[in-house]
């Protein structure tokens, strides 16, 4: 889950990344996260629920959620692409690493980060 406000979906990996599958990278253009542990803990577990009930929460019983935090800092890189008129711009979002169009909620997200 993003740390900066929440409002970006859950990232899945497949399978817990390896050692080597990580880049180091030095770069000024990452955002710094907003939220406190309680904060982000609290969305997660929304977001989670959320996503049990939407597969059938019906299969599930004595449901029991344990947020735990791993120390790590990841940052996920994003290419931007930009368009507009006059002096109204508005930006699409691509996942650099699944090399996807990412929907409104990225969009807006690096929006309101840029206009900050």
């Amino acid at each position: 889950m993003d740390a900066v406000d929440g409002s970006l979906d859950l990232f899945e990996f497949p399978r817990v990344p390896e050692e080597g599958e990580f880049q180091a990278a030095r770069d000024h253009n990452r955002l710094k996260p907003s939220l406190s542990e309680e904060q982000a803990a609290n969305l997660l577990r929304d977001k989670a629920l959320r996503i049990i009930f939407q597969q059938g929460f019906f299969r599930l019983r004595n449901a029991h959620l344990e947020i735990s935090f791993v120390p790590c800092e990841l940052h996920l890189p994003y290419w931007l692409g930009f368009y507009g008129r006059n002096t109204s711009a508005r930006c699409r979002v691509m996942d650099a690493v699944r090399r996807r169009i990412e929907g409104a909620k990225a969009s807006a997200f690096f929006e309101h980060w840029l206009a900050a």
